[in-house]
């Protein structure tokens, strides 16, 4: 069984959030030889339980509102076992202010529950449907459990409730390769296999923190991504240099442009070479 650590995280990662920023359009990108973007998923990678609780947190509610709460919480409720266990009264009166309170909470709980009575290990696979395409897991029973030999897509945190696509995504990104023993963390750290690729690498994401992150991951190797298709490009020596620098990322006409200081504009660096098409 994984269990939440103890250790305090910080409450706010720099990069998640900036207050002076429309939190849908905009957020820091920082320069490529930066240890971390900046996720709290990040943060979470090794302990996959509450990198779930805070996925659901972090739906429909902006990182720099969220965030203080759900490590309030995670003092609060240290374990799974204390998550389960947790008062719904109180776990409401403690997220209230985030809205779908009444919801979440009873997601935490029945998350803390399932994951007690069958936590997530390799080789047992569940269906979600239209997960990560269209008609993903239509051929796959609702209480259907299949391994590792079994073809059809199937994911290990599928029958967790709550998990949506926002969750097993990020899940996919950054905790996936460590549940099943082909890594120690999501950068294939001490992998076991020669040419080994990591699960990061086959995500499209649809939130835009993640794309952005997956596009910055992508860059530090030298590639420009295509988040719709999953294809990518070598980067030229302009989109590197530019991307070296860091700055503010934002959205434009579908498009991610960088900004490297408040008043000059990269038009002519990642606008061009990162598509960003809109919703």
């Amino acid at each position: 069984m994984v269990r939440p650590s103890r250790l305090r995280l910080p409450k706010i990662s720099p990069y998640f959030f900036n207050p002076g920023l429309e939190p849908d359009s905009c957020l820091p990108f920082p320069p490529l030889e930066a240890p971390s973007f900046g996720l709290v998923q990040e943060q979470l990678a090794h302990d996959p339980f509450r990198l779930l609780i805070a996925t659901i947190f972090l739906n429909r509610t902006r990182g720099g509102v969220a965030l203080p709460i759900l490590f309030q919480v995670f003092d609060h409720f240290p374990t799974v076992e204390a998550m389960a266990a947790a008062d719904l009264t109180s776990l409401v009166s403690m997220i209230h202010c985030l809205g779908f309170q009444n919801q979440r909470a009873r997601k935490f709980i029945r998350l803390a529950q399932t994951w007690l009575a069958c936590p997530p290990v390799k080789g047992k696979r569940y269906r979600k449907l239209h997960y990560p395409r269209r008609m993903d897991g239509r051929d796959i029973g609702n209480e259907e459990c299949v391994d590792d030999d079994d073809s059809r897509v199937a994911w290990e945190i599928a029958h967790l409730p709550g998990v949506g696509a926002y969750s097993l995504d990020s899940w996919r990104i950054f905790c996936r390769d460590e549940l099943r023993g082909l890594a120690q963390d999501w950068k294939g750290r001490g992998a076991l296999e020669p040419g080994f690729i990591p699960e990061w690498k086959s995500v499209l994401p649809q939130d835009k923190e993640l794309r952005a992150y997956l596009t910055w991951m992508w860059l530090k190797e030298g590639w420009v991504w295509d988040r719709q298709t999953g294809e990518k490009t070598r980067a030229s020596a302009k989109v590197m240099r530019t991307a070296l620098r860091g700055g503010m990322a934002h959205e434009e006409n579908g498009n991610w442009v960088l900004e490297t200081s408040p008043v000059k504009k990269i038009a002519n660096g990642l606008t061009d070479s990162i598509r960003e098409p809109g919703h």
